[in-house]
């Protein structure tokens, strides 16, 4: 995908997140993203292994380890990807009624 494609379907946020030097390789950004332990689901961008589609709904492998960031929430799966959490789902809210559902 061009950079100029990408640029235009990344929301800001996202674009903002994938600025900060966070000293590790990230594997996805996600927004809305969902804390269901012992996973995170949530609305994929930027995913550098090119398993998941802009805007997919996910669900990651098993988290080992937390990070946090200058603001931001990262974690380490058990598969190693690393998932720098933009945004959190609000909270109260019915994921199912809002179509926030991964």
């Amino acid at each position: 995908m061009g950079e100029e494609k990408l640029a235009s379907s990344v929301p800001a946020a996202v674009a903002a997140a994938m600025e900060v030097g966070f000293g590790m390789p990230v594997t996805a950004y996600l927004l809305a993203a969902v804390d269901s332990p012992p996973i995170l689901m949530g609305t994929v961008y930027g995913d550098t292994t090119g398993r998941f589609r802009e805007g997919a709904s996910i669900r990651t492998s098993r988290i080992l380890k937390v990070f946090f960031i200058d603001g931001y929430s990262l974690f380490r799966t058990v598969g190693g990807s690393l998932y720098v959490v933009v945004s959190w789902i609000p909270p109260g809210s019915n994921i199912y009624m809002n179509r926030i559902y991964h």
